[in-house]
């Protein structure tokens, strides 16, 4: 006689740290609210590693000011019953909210989770009021990861200053020439930095950025629009740096040295940013040197006001636009903002590029697409065209490609609109009919 289902409870069988990691997965909040199921379950949550906080899951935002502060105030006072509650070390602390009622609980959360050996630190806070941290997460030894989207400020400079960092993301309303001295001569073991934030005033700045130890940078540099006379340089000395990101609405100059490991490079400036600069040419010839000085990178990607900066140059008559002799793979945003003859210039410089993203498409006249590409065709292996439309620029490129390129692996052509063309499928089918130079060439419409 075969028995009925059986209603055995096998998960709460598990060993608690078995079922402490699955709730791991889980938002704190739903991982307290297991504590309902059982007996069981009642504690298992206390022990959790990752206390991650977000009232975007607690709280019913309403346009009525006084019950959004009531239910601020709850979600708070959640947060302090969780925290009271934890036992054992906390790997992950992180909280994410439009803003805080009673701010002094965010020194009190935080020196908690230090006093726990905090490894990881995320604080994303929505609100204007610029908050003193605790001392104690400087001088933390657990703590090897920070990531601060928010508005803070340090009162006293300690000695000593995240001995055992490896990843730092910051956001500052002002830095000023003293705040990259003082980090980086305090971070021993920095491998990962992000620094986001404004440089105001039309006294000149400078940022040292010297690191033994740093292999990813990140820079989002930005003057107010009423402060574009605001002059800054940027001095990076890191020889074990692997990638490096610019993000630039200054514009700043960028002197990098001994850069002997980077092989990922972005390169972002603003249009607006030129538009409105003096000396366009100046900013152009800065990026020049910039790229000079990272040219055995192996990846590069050059946003639209990057080639916007490119097409001031006069080709004609300057050689001084560096070759890239190990650059196998290139990504280039808006070629609509640099003229063909820029793009020749500089895919010239590339020989053994094999791999070219298009990331914002290729819709515009390309007089004569030979002398453009014809020093990319020996050698390219794949070509991604992004936010194709299906013009008559467009195909007209896509087929001389296909049908010049000596080696082409694959071209992967990717976009939401064919209006001009008709619908994805009849734009592939166009596509496969194209003549290949290449027996191996696989196309993909996405």
């Amino acid at each position: 006689m075969m028995n009925g289902p059986s209603t055995e409870d096998r998960i709460s069988c598990l060993p608690n740290a078995i079922l402490c990691h699955i709730l791991s997965f889980l938002p704190t909040k739903y991982a307290v609210a297991t504590c309902v199921l059982s007996s069981t379950w009642k504690l298992v949550w206390t022990s959790l590693p990752n206390l991650c906080f977000d009232d975007r899951l607690c709280l019913e935002f309403q346009r009525n000011l006084d019950l959004s502060t009531v239910a601020s105030t709850r979600f708070e006072n959640f947060v302090n019953r969780v925290l009271l509650s934890a036992s054992g070390n906390i790997n992950k602390f992180s909280l994410r909210c439009c803003g805080l009622v009673d701010s002094s609980r965010l020194k009190l959360w935080v020196s908690f989770a230090t006093m726990r050996n905090v490894r990881e630190i995320e604080i994303s806070l929505n609100d204007d009021e610029c908050i003193e941290l605790p001392h104690c997460i400087y001088t933390c030894k657990t703590l090897e990861v920070l990531k601060l989207d928010m508005n803070f400020f340090i009162k006293t400079p300690p000695t000593i200053f995240f001995p055992s960092a490896k990843t730092l993301h910051v956001i500052l309303n002002t830095i000023d020439n003293n705040f990259s001295d003082w980090l980086f001569s305090k971070c021993p073991a920095l491998e990962d930095f992000s620094i986001k934030g404004y440089i105001y005033g039309t006294d000149s700045v400078t940022l040292n950025i010297p690191s033994l130890t740093l292999k990813r940078l990140r820079l989002e540099l930005e003057a107010p629009e009423e402060d574009y006379i605001t002059k800054y340089k940027v001095i990076i000395r890191a020889p074990n740096l692997e990638q490096l990101y610019i993000r630039d609405h200054g514009p700043g100059l960028y002197v990098v040295h001994e850069l002997h490991s980077l092989t990922k490079a972005v390169v972002d400036y603003g249009i607006e940013c030129i538009l409105d600069y003096d000396s366009p040419e100046d900013v152009a010839q800065a990026v020049v040197d910039m790229l000079r000085d990272i040219k055995n990178i192996k990846s590069l990607s050059l946003s639209s006001g990057t080639m916007f900066a490119l097409d001031r140059l006069d080709y004609a008559n300057d050689h001084s636009f560096p070759t890239f002799p190990f650059l196998n793979r290139l990504e280039v945003d808006g070629v609509g903002a640099c003229g063909w003859q820029s793009l020749a210039h500089i895919f010239s410089r590339m020989p053994k590029l094999e791999s070219i993203v298009f990331e914002e498409g290729v819709d515009f006249e390309w007089p004569e697409p030979s002398l453009m590409l014809g020093c990319l065709l020996s050698h390219v292996k794949v070509i991604v065209i992004g936010e194709f439309e299906g013009e008559e620029n467009e195909m007209k490129l896509i087929k001389y490609l296909l049908k010049n390129g000596e080696v082409l692996n694959a071209m992967i052509i990717g976009g939401e609109q064919f209006q001009r063309r008709g619908s994805k499928e009849e734009v592939y089918e166009q596509i496969l009919l194209f003549e290949r130079g290449s027996k191996t060439c696989q196309v993909r419409v996405l």
